[in-house]
Parts: structure tokens; C-alpha cells; sequence
């Protein structure tokens, strides 16, 4: 068997030392761009295959990037939403190079051990995803010198580098076509108050309902949770006056809402139209289907992966935001939509 060619065999062949190969393979900027094409060049010629352990070693880098999210295991494998946002991220940095490890957390073991991998070094970044409200575990990483890119806005912190859907923007939109059809008393079911994105997505109901917001017909869920948006439904259904319209934050909210009020003989969407947020698989199984607002989950994915990339190569500094937009799916469980208004 022919020996593996070296770096050596690359010198030799651009004619250059050895030294001056390795400083431009590890990426050093101090090497002419003529030197530099002949080296490459040398690579192809020699058929030489860079060593990627030997490399990191050098280089103090790991060519990992991890995927950090506060959920239980279950949940995460159960929302749609993290799964294309975590295939979306994986694509972009596997392409360049990066393997991306999951680190789930769910309790504040879990976090503290979380934090003790990332300051130690494990890891060249981390991206961050379902964090809570001035979560202490984003408070800890910011002051280290691991890059981070959020998911939403944990932190009100102009200094973090965030990718967030359109939260605000599309349930302000869709609670603006819901109130177009005639509903008068509409209702939110909040996500649950520590997450950020519960947050936002309210802000958008408050603006679309303007003098007429009422805060006696909004419900926080207490989770993410079909059973939440029942349980959450039947307190609207049992104060004085029920709505005829309601604003879920989530599609699995909103499906779980439908079901009380099929239980209590109230007809969806003739007595009370229901809307949601995700455009997740229940919002096409649900009977009737349910309108709702289509979060692109993988390119949110891939646009942190992208920041996370240009920060690990010193073209980008933290700070960076990224708002992807939203899109209204319009189905039957509104009823029909108003002709001014453009929806898939």
C-alpha cells in the first residue's frame, strides 16, 4: 500500500515549506493568495486529506455545535416544530463540517451540567432553543466566550444573537382576520407565561384586538399541551359570558380546546371559531381543520446555524437577530375567511 501523503508532500509540490501549509490550512490569514491557490492546489494534486482530530487539536476546536433545548425528551420528539428546526440546523452545519450533539434539558441538574460542558470547552458553540424567560442557564453561558445563537428572546438583551419566527406579526394577523368575520367576544389561550414566544405571541393579540382586548377572556395554559387547551377552554366556558371566537398560542392549544367544546355541544366554527399557531400535523387531523399560523421551523433551523457559522469564523459578531416570517393557513374551524384578506 502507497503511504498516506503529508503535509510535507504538499510543501514539496507547491514548493513552499511546511510551515507555510500548515498555517494556511488551519486558517491563518497571513499567507499571499497566490501561496495560498498553489497550496490548494498541492492538496488536490497530492491527494492529501487534512487529519481532523490532529487538526482540532491544533486549532483548540472541536467541530461541534450543540443543539441546547429545554424540554423533556418526549416533547421534543413529539413537537414537529423542534424536529425540522433541529433538521434545519443539523443540514447547514453538517455541510460545513460540524457534528451537532443534543443535550435535552430538563431539570436543573440537567442545566447545571449543561452549562459545566459548554464553559469547559466541549463545544465550539451552542444553539439554543425553548429557553424560558430570563432563563438563568442563558444568563450563565452569555458571559462566557462560547458563541450563542437563541432561539427567540430569552433575555431582553440587545447583545444576544437571536432567530425568532414572526410571533408578533402572525397571530396579530390572524386575530385581525378572525375579528373581520363577525366574532365580537374573541378569547386567547396564552402559552405558558415563562416561555418568551407565550410573550409574543400575546403582544400580537393585544395589538390586532385594540379597545376591544379584554383580559377577563385570556387563559394562561399551563404547558405545551392538548389537555392544557381543555383545561384552559372549560374556565372560559364557565365564566358569565363564553366567547365565539378564540386565539389558541399553539395548534395543540387549539385542538384541545375543540374538544371541550364538542363535549359541551357548541358547534366549531358555527357557534365558536377556534385558530391556533404552527400549522402543526393535529391542525390537519383535527375535525373541522384548524386555521392557524405556519412557522417555517427548519429554515429558523438553518438561519442560527448560519449566524453560528459566520460568528465561529470571525465574520460575524454576537448581536445579530433574524425575524423569519409567518404565513396564515385559513381552514374551516374559523369558517370562511374575508375576501380582502390573502391566506393559503
Amino acid at each position: 500500500m502507497r503511504p498516506r501523503p503529508t503535509i510535507r508532500d504538499v510543501a514539496r509540490v507547491a514548493g513552499v515549506s511546511h510551515a507555510t501549509v500548515s498555517r494556511h490550512l488551519n486558517g491563518h490569514t497571513n499567507v499571499a493568495r497566490r501561496t495560498a491557490e498553489a497550496i490548494d492546489a498541492a492538496v488536490l494534486e497530492a491527494n492529501y486529506v487534512p487529519n481532523g482530530n490532529a487538526r482540532s487539536l491544533v486549532r483548540r476546536k472541536s467541530f461541534t455545535v450543540a443543539l441546547v433545548v429545554r424540554e423533556h425528551i418526549d416533547l421534543f420528539y413529539a413537537d414537529p416544530n423542534l424536529s425540522r428546526m433541529a433538521a434545519g440546523a443539523n443540514s447547514v452545519l453538517s455541510a460545513n463540517g460540524y457534528v451537532m450533539p443534543l443535550m435535552l434539558v430538563d431539570s436543573d441538574v440537567t442545566a447545571t451540567r449543561v452549562v459545566d460542558m459548554i464553559r469547559g470547552g466541549s463545544v465550539d458553540g451552542a444553539l439554543l432553543i425553548a429557553m424560558e424567560t430570563n432563563d438563568q442557564m442563558v444568563r450563565a453561558l452569555r458571559g462566557t466566550s462560547t458563541p450563542l445563537v437563541t432561539a427567540s428572546i430569552p433575555l431582553a438583551d440587545d447583545s444576544l444573537t437571536w432567530v425568532d419566527t414572526d410571533n408578533v406579526g402572525g397571530t396579530q394577523t390572524i386575530t385581525d382576520i378572525l375579528r373581520r368575520t363577525g366574532r365580537t367576544r374573541i378569547a386567547e389561550i396564552r402559552g405558558p407565561a415563562a416561555m418568551p414566544v407565550s410573550r409574543l405571541r400575546h403582544e400580537g393579540f393585544v395589538a390586532a384586538m385594540g379597545q376591544a382586548y379584554d383580559p377577563t377572556l385570556v387563559v394562561d395554559a399551563t404547558q405545551w399541551s392538548y389537555d392544557a387547551g381543555a383545561q384552559a377552554m372549560r374556565v372560559l366556558l364557565d365564566r358569565d359570558a363564553p366567547p365565539d371566537g378564540i386565539v389558541a398560542a399553539s395548534d395543540l392549544l387549539a385542538a384541545g380546546a375543540m374538544s371541550v367544546l364538542a363535549e359541551r355541544g357548541l358547534d366549531v366554527p358555527d357557534d365558536v371559531a377556534v385558530v391556533g399557531f404552527d400549522d402543526s400535523p393535529i391542525a390537519i387531523m383535527s375535525t373541522p381543520q384548524i386555521s392557524t399560523v405556519r412557522q417555517e421551523s427548519a429554515t429558523t433551523g438553518k438561519e442560527m446555524a448560519k449566524l453560528m457559522l459566520a460568528m465561529l469564523n470571525g465574520e460575524q459578531r454576537s448581536g445579530s437577530h433574524i425575524t423569519v416570517p409567518s404565513v396564515v393557513v385559513w381552514r374551516d374551524s374559523a369558517g370562511p375567511a374575508p375576501a380582502q384578506h390573502a391566506t393559503e
